[in-house]
């Protein structure tokens, strides 16, 4: 599932657009001429290229800024679902929300859809602000149905009067052409028909005979049985002056390539923050995962942190910040982080030019899917880098206690030194000792002299595969030169070669507060990020 499109992005227009995004104090316009579109992007549940709602967020907010006809427009992303201070609502002219929604009880619900955080947007909408929902996010339960059909005029209704699901509205996946219901309103400003695969929601909730309701987009292929029930596009003005506008659009990620699809969800969303959309439309070209990056955040290179569990002694909250803030150091690299392993199925890993692997399923029985462990063996192959930090060699390995069906053998053979709990590992007690740099001249170590740190020095970790070391220390324990850091490569079958650096310091904030040490982790992120293959994204 490799696409090789591919667009180039002049390098003055990557920098002009990443002034405009990020060095906002430069922005010469008043407040009041800038219309603020805030994303509540919820967290990823689904398989790769499916639901990708930071994706979507970030390539809605570079396709805006690098528009070649709007002005005045500025976004901001919440990640998770929710703004950490709520209060920055409160200048927002849309908020838009792409996430998951619940479909049966007990299932993850919208976020902002909870009590407190209802009020707040209450309050939002009181103001004129606009809403506009996306995909998953159209689902609401009846409780804040009233609410959802004020603000957006319709949603995906699941349920029946005791909670339970029993579903008024329907789903399929269908490739067929859409039509433009209301070909005067301005969200269909230069768009031409166009057809797509999707999986439509439709015969969803609408109040009836709504004055306020405008159909935009309408799908004449679905077997509906309710009023208005093939609209999969809607758009209504609100009493309070706000718009409101929802799409069941949004499934597959890869639509965006369609020009017709591209061109009326960005329209939706200007005009829903009350902007003026161009006479022909919002003019923009889709944008590739790398220069997303490039443009949002003036990167080259792109990792990702798999986190989230590790021995109880391994501090992963307090350690994780710390390996983002080393890798991210010299403004080359992005870094993104993952709480969740099954990430590596529903993340997109072309995505990334490495893996940093702060991880291990101490007491997890079943910490990882077999769509997860496919992703990461397609990732290896098609030349992706790794990096495993401490304890991470420990993870899968049938000697985790509690760790059940867990052991995972092919991990072993790219992770090459590991920790068995059944064998002879171990490591100092934890203390001050010098790290020697074994081989100076590598770009890893490059520029780096011995340096003391205060760790766990991990021995007779099990492994016979060869390694290439850099950095070593006298084992207080064995007397011996131990091996800290060290380097290989995995040849493929197709040709490919991935890139593995490994380490077992890193034991806690203390090590990686290290000046030296940081700089070997950001040497070898750049490193493992030079020798990947160079995807080119969806």
């Amino acid at each position: 599932m490799i696409f090789n499109t591919q667009i180039q992005i002049p390098a003055l227009i990557i920098i002009i657009g990443f002034c405009v995004l990020s060095c906002e104090p430069l922005q010469e316009a008043e407040e009041s001429d800038v219309t603020e579109i805030v994303i509540l992007a919820g967290a990823k549940s689904h398989p790769a290229t499916l639901h990708e709602y930071i994706k979507n967020a970030r390539l809605i907010k570079a396709m805006l800024a690098n528009a070649e006809n709007l002005e005045g427009v500025h976004t901001t992303i919440y990640e998770n679902g929710w703004p950490d201070d709520p209060s920055s609502l409160d200048k927002a002219d849309l908020i838009l929300t792409i996430s998951d929604g619940r479909d049966g009880p007990g299932g993850e619900m919208v976020p902002f859809m909870k009590e407190g955080r209802m009020e707040i947007i209450q309050k939002q909408m009181d103001r004129g602000c606009g809403m506009m929902t996306f995909h998953f996010s159209t689902f609401a339960p009846d409780r804040y149905g009233e609410q959802i059909l004020d603000w957006v005029g319709g949603y995906f209704d699941w349920q029946n009067d005791q909670g339970e699901r029993e579903w008024y509205s329907d789903i399929t996946f269908l490739d067929v052409p859409v039509e433009l219901s209301s070909p005067e309103h301005p969200v269909t400003n230069g768009v031409e028909s166009f057809q797509i695969v999707e999986e439509y929601y439709y015969d969803l909730r609408f109040i009836p005979d709504d004055p306020r309701l405008t159909p935009v987009i309408s799908v004449p292929a679905l077997e509906a049985e309710h009023p208005n029930g093939q609209i999969v596009g809607w758009a209504i003005e609100r009493s309070d002056g706000g718009r409101g506008f929802g799409t069941s659009l949004g499934h597959f990620y890869g639509n965006w390539k369609n020009e017709g699809y591209r061109k009326i969800l960005l329209n939706a969303i200007v005009w829903s923050a009350g902007h003026k959309v161009p006479e022909g439309g919002i003019e923009t070209s889709y944008l590739t995962d790398r220069q997303v990056t490039q443009f949002l955040y003036g990167k080259e290179y792109k990792g990702l942190i798999l986190t989230g569990d590790n021995y109880p002694g391994h501090k992963w909250e307090e350690t994780t910040p710390l390996i983002h803030k080393a890798l991210e150091m010299n403004g080359e690299i992005h870094m993104d982080i993952s709480y969740n392993i099954n990430d590596l199925f529903q993340y997109d890993l072309r995505d990334y030019d490495f893996l940093v692997f702060n991880y291990c399923n101490w007491e997890d029985p079943d910490p990882i899917w077999d769509g997860s462990k496919e992703s990461l063996m397609n990732y290896v192959e098609s030349g992706g880098g790794l990096m495993f930090i401490h304890f991470a060699n420990g993870a899968f390995h049938f000697s985790l206690p509690d760790a059940g069906e867990s052991d995972w053998p092919y991990y072993r053979s790219l992770c090459r030194r590991v920790w068995n709990h059944h064998g002879n590992s171990t490591h100092d007690k934890y203390g001050s000792y010098l790290v020697n740099v074994v081989e100076q001249g590598h770009p890893i170590t490059d520029g780096i002299s011995d340096f003391q740190v205060s760790d766990e020095l991990y021995y007779n970790q099990e492994g016979e595969e060869p390694i290439h070391v850099l950095l070593s220390a006298v084992s207080k324990d064995t007397g011996n030169e131990e091996p800290q850091a060290w380097i290989y490569e995995l040849n493929q079958a197709n040709g490919k070669t991935s890139r593995v650096f490994q380490t077992t310091l890193a034991h806690d904030t203390v090590s990686l507060n290290v000046p030296e040490f940081q700089k070997i982790l950001l040497n070898a992120g750049l490193w493992l990020s030079k020798g990947t293959e160079r995807w080119r994204g969806l």
